[in-house]
């Protein structure tokens, strides 16, 4: 389907992407965000990037509005505004695939008339009710400062205006497949006691779906709304075309429903002959030269009869519903016509009736139209484009709700964008994490990884990676902690360099890591003891030494200088005090070890029971005891995915 590249804002609203179902609006959002480094939400990649889009669009004034979307692409521009392709940085957040949406900024004419703006305000809250597939998604109405927008949902398609200007008149069959759609949107519409007011072509869009959308719902009727009650025009608001308005709304009379049926034959009419009926003047002005519209090609007497009624300048000869001129136009089916139709064709024309033929052309035609967005379909899933498959496969569950193969083919679709969704989403985190890992920085790539994990937890290239990053980690700050008792012995602090090599022993330095180290440590303290210049020093200096190992539970290294002490003077007291510690310190140090050990057997017991909060709460249990202790770290690491994956299991009937 051709495109054209420079249309208006009025006459393209929006860009769409069928990749937003009806009805699938952003998630409600405060007014503003903290992107601030030490955020909770920080902790996804989506958030990263939302927060640096922010930053970008911040520094542009205009392009950022209400701290979530940030302005891209202009795609027209019009008497009633600018609309953009905008980036919700709330979907960024969430990763989402789309996070795309179009935002239309109206012009300075709303501001300038405050009753228009609270009128449209009215109007837009009543638009964002109107969830019909032939109808664009209004998602808000808001305003930034004096800035007035409206968001809605992203298209990718033509409006309709474009496609008259390039291919019109069109096939009897596509011009009536839009007009259907149109009459199910204006239909939907009117039920709801909702008038457009501003029907044309320019405010009709075409998916690459081939579904017909409506655009531009109330900003229209609360123009006109106004207007009547303010001195000013609505006309100047761009809320009047004069070429689809009636002559009620020239006259500044209430909007009726009169006004989209008299519009809806218009475009109906130029999609048929490739022309305006009235060669683009109001109703008025044709009442007032007695312009006549000459009947298009191809169109029954009865089918013509039912346009023109619609098309008239006085109103009270227009259909008095949509309903009315649809089934003028094209009557209801009759059950049965196309399996009746072979038996009974020859009698009916011999007997003159043409009417029970057309009805089966109609119903040809229908057939047709449902087979045609049935095959597009199905070309649309071949070549993965799920949600113009889902699309299509929508309106046919639609006009025939009883058929399977559009079932079985929208479900497809569906679960395939889906699928495809989640792919996207773990290409996207797994590139994240990799990013941090290539700058070393373990901790951001564990939190992506993390964050993926608790999405898909059987994704086995992340948690690979996981297992890697943590052993990477591990290894780095190993390293990290090795140099510094390294750098302490070298600057002769015996107290530092301990402490640095506890830490090393108790993140999981292996032996060989620890000895290269130790004996520098070792050699310190020898030339310390050699250093001290009497007894009583070097005493002094070995029940430090040993009062240090204590401490850190390091029992052998206690006993060693306990043994130093006694060899020095074998009754000293400070020996003998030393050495009751230590035996205390053993006895404790035991009683820990068996009370956590009876925990983690506790634990070992939920998990095989699949009570894996039990199994957490014992592992926590057991680390506030000992909190280095690596079987249960381990444990509580277990319990974890365990539970996760449990949870992802769950479904609700």
């Amino acid at each position: 389907m051709a495109r054209d590249n420079n249309r208006s804002a009025d006459d393209a609203a929006t860009e769409v992407d069928p990749t937003q179902g009806q009805g699938d609006r952003p998630a409600s959002a405060p007014e503003s965000n903290d992107y601030s480094a030490d955020s909770p939400r920080s902790q996804t990649a989506g958030f990263d990037q939302a927060r640096e889009l922010a930053e970008k669009a911040g520094s542009d004034k205009g392009r950022l509005l209400k701290k979530r979307f940030v302005l891209e692409d202009v795609l027209g521009e019009g008497g009633m505004g600018l609309v953009y392709k905008a980036r919700d940085l709330r979907k960024v957040e969430a990763e989402d695939r789309n996070p795309y949406v179009a935002v239309k900024v109206l012009g300075q004419g709303f501001r300038e008339h405050p009753q228009a703006f609270v009128a449209l305000q009215q109007e837009a809250v009543k638009s964002q009710k109107l969830a019909h597939p032939n109808i664009v998604t209004v998602y808000d109405f808001d305003r930034d400062g004096d800035t007035i927008f409206m968001t809605m949902e992203l298209l990718k398609g033509d409006p309709l205006d474009a496609l008259l200007r390039l291919e019109a008149p069109f096939s009897r069959e596509v011009a009536l497949r839009y007009f259907r759609d149109l009459c199910a949107g204006l239909e939907y519409a009117h039920q709801r006691s909702l008038v457009h007011s501003d029907l044309k072509p320019g405010n009709i869009f075409v998916t690459t779906g081939g579904t017909v959308k409506i655009l531009d719902f109330g900003i229209a009727r609360a123009a006109s709304k106004t207007a009547l009650s303010h001195d000013y025009d609505a006309g100047d608001l761009g809320a009047l075309t004069p070429a689809y308005a009636t002559a009620e709304m020239v006259r500044g009379e209430p909007p009726s429903f009169g006004d989209d049926i008299y519009a809806l034959a218009c475009v109906l009419f130029q999609m048929l002959a490739g022309e305006h009926p009235y060669d683009r003047k109001s109703a008025a002005a044709a009442a007032e030269l007695k312009l006549k519209p000459r009947r298009p090609e191809g169109l029954s007497n009865r089918e013509w009869g039912a346009l023109s009624a619609a098309l008239s300048v006085d109103q009270g000869k227009r259909p008095a519903t949509i309903a009315a001129f649809r089934e003028s136009l094209l009557p209801k089916r009759r059950s049965g016509a196309l399996l009746a139709f072979g038996a009974a064709a020859v009698v009916t024309l011999a007997a003159g009736g043409w009417y029970a033929y057309d009805q089966h052309r109609e119903e040809t035609r229908a057939q047709e139209a449902i087979a045609d967005r049935l095959q597009t379909a199905k070309d649309c899933y071949i070549s993965r484009d799920y949600a113009c498959a889902a699309e299509n496969a929508l309106v046919v569950r639609n006009l025939a709700p009883g058929s399977s193969e559009a079932e079985t083919l929208l479900a497809a679709a569906r679960s395939a964008e889906a699928k495809a969704e989640q792919e996207a989403m773990i290409d996207n985190r797994l590139k994240a994490a990799k990013d941090c890992i290539q700058s070393n920085d373990y901790a951001c790539a564990q939190r992506r990884l993390t964050s993926l994990l608790d999405v898909v937890p059987d994704q086995l290239e992340a948690q690979q990676m996981l297992r890697e990053t943590r052993d990477a980690q591990q290894s780095a700050q190993i390293a990290a902690l090795l140099q510094t008792a390294e750098a302490c012995v070298s600057g002769g602090d015996i107290d530092c360099a301990r402490t640095a090599l506890g830490e090393a022993q108790a993140t999981g330095a292996s032996a060989s890591e620890l000895i290269p180290v130790q004996r520098g440590l070792d050699g310190l303290v020898e030339a310390r003891l050699a250093a001290a210049r009497n007894r009583q020093e070097r005493e002094q200096f070995i029940a430090d030494e040993a009062q240090a190992c204590l401490e850190r539970e390091d029992f052998a290294c206690a006993d060693d200088r306990v043994g130093l002490l006694r060899d020095l003077n074998p009754d000293n007291p400070v020996a003998s005090e030393l050495e009751r510690a230590i035996a205390a310190g053993r006895e404790q140090r035991q009683f820990r070890l068996q009370t956590v050990a009876g925990f983690l057997s506790e634990a070992e017991t939920c998990f095989a029971r699949k009570d894996y909060s039990c199994a957490i709460a014992k592992s926590e249990s057991a680390l506030s005891i000992i909190p280095a202790y690596a079987a249960a770290k381990k444990m509580r690491e277990r319990a974890n995915e365990a539970q996760k994956k449990a949870k992802l299991s769950i479904s609700i009937e």
